[in-house]
């Protein structure tokens, strides 16, 4: 993998991936011209934002008043049955949007993701200096990132977990501990991704981070409660409880966590939990231990959130956008690299978790043997350095040197 290499797939990948999806989207009205709602998931955020802003808050949760309201919005689509366990503040965050058509407001929302990307990726290069004379290599791989452009495609929130997560790392590299966790406590929203980012923080010991997630996710609970009122979001507690009982609903294919790994290789449902909640603990262990180490930051930073993609119960394609910070991260540590026993198998795993979220199409073995293995591994090669291993023969490579080669490293920007 040359960078002239790395140009031209780059380039030609985002060109690909850009233009497909805007002929699909550019028909009028809320359905592409597959027959799909525009955004998909979207849909389900406008019609709860659509509730709040008429006042029918009881309606967030009624089924029965989503599907009619779905159906009225985007008649000739078959997507348009969504179970409601959306929390009320994602209701409240999209009430604005719901005040324009649909078509304007997905596009509005598609905005928004590429903005938060955008300034997630921006706030992250700044602290790679290495990665600065590579800018057309960095911004087309960006660009070419399939975790962007699944996000896009199903209109998610997973770009607001993105931001939250990459505000968290560049405070803790600042030694801000406590606005670190504050950023965390902002994935209340989707209470999943907060048990699972401090998770890792409470086995590491890092008790000023848990500290401002517990505050920050609990001032977003608390002012959600009073907006809402207690009869919603007592609704909203038990859908939450039925999500187990769902599960085969909520996700009707495998996702791309330790629980669907084994949902997919393991027959029996016992089982496949037992091994699941074994692997997650020793994941989050094998994260907090590099964490507590004197890797640099790069190292740490990576294993946590790799840590914390693994161990959530629920992550799909547009969740892998939360890796966006890590290859940018780890590309920044490879170019000073100088070891291959692990420079070349870690830009290996990170190419395989890169081209992950195109893989959903594939039956979900080989699917879960790109995007679960690879991350695992990648996070087995994290804590390998972080126990010493490599880091002593990191050195800086003069630019003349480092470009003639082609490092690897580059294409994981």
């Amino acid at each position: 993998m040359t960078l002239k290499r790395i140009r031209a797939y780059s380039t030609i990948s985002a060109a690909a991936l850009w233009i497909v999806w805007i002929v699909d989207i550019s028909v009028p009205g809320a359905v592409d011209r597959l027959g799909k709602v525009k955004g998909t998931d979207f849909l389900q955020f406008y019609v709860g934002g659509s509730f709040v802003r008429e006042g029918r808050l009881n309606s967030l949760y009624d089924v029965h008043a989503l599907f009619a309201r779905a159906q009225a919005i985007a008649p000739g689509s078959r997507d348009t049955l969504y179970l409601p366990i959306q929390s009320p503040q994602t209701a409240l965050a999209f009430a604005p949007l719901s005040a324009f058509s649909y078509p304007v407001a997905v596009n509005l929302w598609i905005a928004v993701i590429v903005l938060l990307y955008s300034a997630a990726c921006w706030m992250t290069w700044r602290y790679c200096p290495t990665l600065r004379r590579f800018r057309y290599e960095a911004i087309a791989v960006a660009l070419a990132f399939p975790g962007l452009y699944s996000t896009v495609l199903f209109g998610q929130t997973s770009a607001l977990a993105l931001f939250a997560i990459t505000v968290a790392l560049l405070a803790l590299k600042h030694g801000w501990p406590f606005t670190a966790g504050l950023a965390v406590g902002c994935l209340a929203f989707k209470p999943h991704w907060l048990i699972a980012a401090g998770a890792v923080f409470v086995v590491a010991r890092e008790w000023r981070v848990v500290a401002g997630a517990f505050m920050g996710g609990g001032a977003q609970i608390g002012l959600t409660y009073l907006l809402v009122g207690p009869a919603v979001f007592s609704a909203y507690v038990r859908a939450l409880e039925q999500v187990p009982r769902l599960g085969d609903l909520l996700e009707p294919y495998p996702g791309d966590s330790l629980r669907s790994f084994f949902k997919v290789f393991v027959p029996s449902t016992p089982l496949a939990l037992v091994l699941y909640v074994a692997a997650a603990l020793v994941t989050v262990y094998i994260a907090a231990r590099i964490w507590r180490s004197d890797a640099p930051f790069e190292i740490r930073a990576s294993g946590t959130v790799v840590a914390t993609l693994l161990i959530s119960p629920h992550a799909f394609p547009y969740d892998l956008i939360l890796l966006a910070p890590v290859y940018l991260l780890l590309a920044n540590w490879l170019l000073k690299h100088d070891s291959h026993k692990v420079s070349w198998p870690m830009s290996l795993t990170l190419y395989a978790s890169f081209a992950a979220p195109l893989l959903s199409v594939l039956p979900a073995p080989l699917r879960l043997q790109c995007s679960v293995t690879a991350m695992a591994l990648l996070l087995l090669l994290l804590w390998r350095v972080a126990n010493g291993a490599d880091i002593t023969s990191a050195t800086e490579l003069g630019d003349s040197a480092r470009s003639a080669a082609g490092t690897p490293a580059v294409g994981v920007s």
